[in-house]
């Protein structure tokens, strides 16, 4: 059972595609796995549909209109082409089988370049052409905990496979969590199975207490 959401804002960013690539792909994640949000996002979506038909209409020129046209078309195009280019999937079979399959188009075509941040925490980028977030997945070993950090930005983090837990609760798969500035936390994994998460940051996380003095090596890579 699913029981951390985006919030209200988030998904109406989505719905209005006011989101960049990263955060947008880590909310994408969420509905794969959430009946509600999708069901949220599809009310926005009709929302906002009833509150175009009520805007006056508007002339549109001749030129307008035929490139309006020809910019729809393109996307297509583009698509089509990126679909028949697409290589076959690079992932290791167990790895691949523990991810959504919408999260496969996205690493597909790219090698994890996986390094360690502790003793049971390891971190994989993964590269979209963001200029703002870094997306990436991270893995806490069975039974292993994450170094007790802060943020600098903020971070959105959805579980896609195993569970975890801090001080605040526990989280399981499809949950989905937003850590601010000043939120302090020690993820750990349960003693049976690995946990997968996709991450979202806006900013470095800040480790705490003695193993700060490594804060200023903590990589930020927007990609």
């Amino acid at each position: 059972m699913i029981n951390n959401h985006p919030n209200t804002q988030l998904l109406t960013d989505y719905a209005t595609g006011g989101l960049s690539m990263a955060p947008l792909i880590s909310i994408t994640t969420h509905l794969q796995f959430c009946d509600q949000c999708r069901e949220a996002v599809s009310g926005l979506n009709i929302l906002g549909g009833e509150l175009l038909t009520e805007c006056d209409e508007a002339e549109l020129s001749e030129d307008l209109l035929a490139q309006t046209l020809a910019m729809l078309d393109a996307p297509m195009m583009a698509n089509a082409e990126t679909a028949a280019e697409t290589p076959k999937s690079s992932l290791c079979p167990d790895l691949a089988s523990q991810l959504p399959k919408y999260l496969h188009r996205f690493l597909n075509s790219q090698e994890l370049e996986w390094r360690s941040l502790s003793s049971t925490l390891s971190v994989a980028a993964i590269s979209v052409g963001e200029t703002d977030y870094e997306l990436a997945l991270h893995r806490i070993d069975a039974g292993g905990k994450a170094p007790v950090h802060d943020h600098k930005g903020t971070e959105l983090t959805v579980v896609l496979k195993g569970s975890f837990s801090d001080e605040d609760g526990i989280y399981r798969e499809g949950d989905f969590l937003m850590r601010e500035p000043g939120d302090v936390h020690r993820p750990s994994a349960t003693q049976d199975q690995a946990c997968i998460c996709l991450s979202v940051l806006s900013a470095p996380i800040k480790l705490t207490g003695i193993k700060q003095v490594l804060n200023p090596f903590m990589r930020f890579n927007p990609s």
